[in-house]
């Protein structure tokens, strides 16, 4: 028997969670990279001052449906794998975690654990993330043995995957010569310095993207947050200078995300895309992620059987 774990950020299903959420994800080294004692302060102070307004967010958007959608995916992917394989859910800052992970394995006596985050490229704020946390659980339960699966934005089913929602959402919304945006969630500029390739990921990836659908595309970033210098260009000054230049048909593509959350529905609905109305692109829309998908999960079938 062979354990399937699926990682993913997690997201607050409560003011108090929102809290504890984020406590967790400021707790993180990835996330802020200063010594324990000053990160830790530092978690504890941000998290209370902005906390309730974070959550007012997710109560904006309905609450995050992540969650019910790592539940579909798991669900549809325990469907297609044969019974040689067990699957489990956990979330690096919410409840279940990635300890209680490797606990629920240990005590199931599943000692072949195969991790698959739902982070499609490289970065050192969340795979990295991911795999300081397997390794802390090592520690914690020796006998298991765990091995994690690369980055798969390249993979072919999953470009397929990506492609097929852009082509939907062209159809859907009647565009005839869009020009494709790729929106991801930044990164702090210093993490290159750190020989972080997940910029250069995305650009490979949205080349792929754009060469299939053979339409224009450009790569910006968003969700930036504090005073650090972030990687660029940020998605609405994108959007500026597209509409100087014209551009008159966008679709947004949610690249660096496999699940609705919050950057994807306050971001991208509440401020971007308004934002871009707001200074004349009347003809823009965005590519919509499913909970669970065939080819999704067929991607996620090839990885595991292919590499077992």
């Amino acid at each position: 028997m062979t354990g399937i774990l699926l990682i993913n950020m997690g997201s607050p299903s409560s003011q108090k969670e929102m809290k504890e959420f984020l406590l967790n994800m400021l707790s993180d080294k990835a996330i802020l990279p200063f010594p324990t004692i000053p990160r830790k302060i530092l978690a504890f102070m941000i998290s209370n001052i902005r906390h309730r307004s974070s959550w007012e967010k997710y109560e904006l958007i309905g609450g995050s449906p992540l969650k019910a959608a790592m539940t579909a995916i798991q669900g549809d992917l325990t469907t297609e794998l044969d019974k040689n394989y067990h699957l489990y859910t956990a979330y690096s800052y919410s409840k279940p975690s990635i300890k209680n992970a490797a606990k629920y394995f240990s005590e199931k006596g599943i000692t072949d654990i195969k991790v698959l985050s739902m982070y499609p490229h490289t970065s050192i704020t969340t795979t990295g993330s991911i795999e300081t946390d397997i390794e802390k659980a090592k520690k914690s339960f020796p006998e298991l043995n765990f091995s994690i699966y690369g980055p798969y934005a390249m993979h072919k089913k999953y470009l397929e995957y990506c492609v097929s929602l852009i082509v939907e959402t062209a159809a859907k919304n009647h565009f005839t010569h869009p020009t494709l945006v790729f929106s991801a969630h930044a990164i702090p500029s210093y993490l290159l310095e750190r020989g972080d390739t997940y910029v250069e990921e995305l650009k490979e990836a949205a080349q792929e993207m754009a060469k299939q659908m053979e339409a224009p595309y450009r790569l910006a970033f968003q969700s930036k947050i504090g005073r650090v210098e972030w990687v660029g260009p940020d998605t609405k000054d994108l959007l500026k200078d597209l509409k100087k230049e014209g551009c008159d048909q966008i679709i947004m593509v949610p690249i660096s995300f496999i699940n609705e959350n919050l950057e994807t529905l306050y971001d991208l609905d509440v401020e971007i895309i308004p934002y871009a109305k707001e200074i004349g692109i009347k003809e823009i829309c965005r590519v919509q992620l499913p909970p669970s998908h065939p080819i999704l999960i067929d991607t996620f079938k090839q990885i595991i059987t292919q590499e077992a």
